[in-house]
């Protein structure tokens, strides 16, 4: 039968999701984890491929597994994982979900310290800026909403057959400890949350003004965006299915 995982992890770490031969990664050591508990080797499929360095709160996955291997994957997986990963729940689903393609939506934060903390610099952007025009950027965050290309955001080289993403959530919170920047889209583009996010850090800096995103969306231009931020700011919040998963 099918099952449906959601993980937390801390993926400072590791090299991103995917495995990769020799490396730490999170599919990698999760697989190997299930496969002491099953004995045998079990694929896990994710909802994404998160780079080295990000986080999930909430990453979906799925497996085949029998009921007696789901009883040991719930009873046993999380002492198996490092602490750096943790299991939330597991539950069967139909046999033809697809944690991936199934998925309806996804959310992402970007989390900008305003000042130096050793306590949260592994989850956190901490750059040298203790102010930020909070109104501009969510002023900016409200331009990115809707349907459009998001070439202009994403990573260089990405060979996408479609640069189309839908927004329907773009957020800027100001809090005590700094900026949090959420967005929630259809589909993700490889880099595009980081990219937007340094956007966002231009704007509230002043350096440009918020329109910019819209003309960055319409013009297809990368050059008027920000720098793409360290990988320790992002992290994969959720991912909704239409079933309900």
């Amino acid at each position: 039968m099918r099952v449906l995982l959601r993980l937390a992890y801390d993926g400072t770490d590791f090299r991103g999701w995917q495995f990769q031969p020799g490396l730490p990664t999170v599919q990698g050591t999760l697989e190997d984890a299930i496969e002491k508990l099953c004995r045998r080797k079990c694929p896990v499929h994710g909802a994404g491929r998160t780079d080295s360095g990000v986080h999930a709160a909430g990453m979906p996955a799925h497996a085949d597994l029998s009921r007696e291997e789901l009883e040991r994957v719930n009873e046993g997986l999380n002492g198996l994982l490092p602490r750096s990963m943790a299991l939330l729940s597991v539950k069967e689903v139909r046999d033809d979900f697809h944690a991936r393609f199934d998925a309806v939506s996804r959310t992402y934060t970007y989390s900008v310290g305003r000042k130096r903390d050793p306590f949260r610099r592994r989850f956190e952007y901490q750059p040298k800026l203790s102010s930020l025009d909070t109104r501009a950027m969510a002023k900016a965050a409200e331009h990115s909403l809707g349907t459009g290309s998001w070439k202009g955001f994403a990573k260089e080289g990405s060979g996408n057959a479609s640069w189309i993403m839908s927004v329907s959530r773009a957020v800027v919170e100001e809090s005590y400890s700094g900026w949090t920047f959420t967005i929630t889209a259809d589909r993700f583009l490889r880099g595009v949350v980081r990219i937007w996010s340094g956007t966002l850090l231009r704007i509230g800096s002043g350096a440009i003004p918020p329109e910019t995103v819209s003309s960055i969306i319409s013009g297809e231009d990368r050059s008027l965006a920000g720098q793409s931020l360290p990988a320790c700011g992002l992290v994969l919040k959720d991912v909704e299915y239409a079933s309900g998963e």
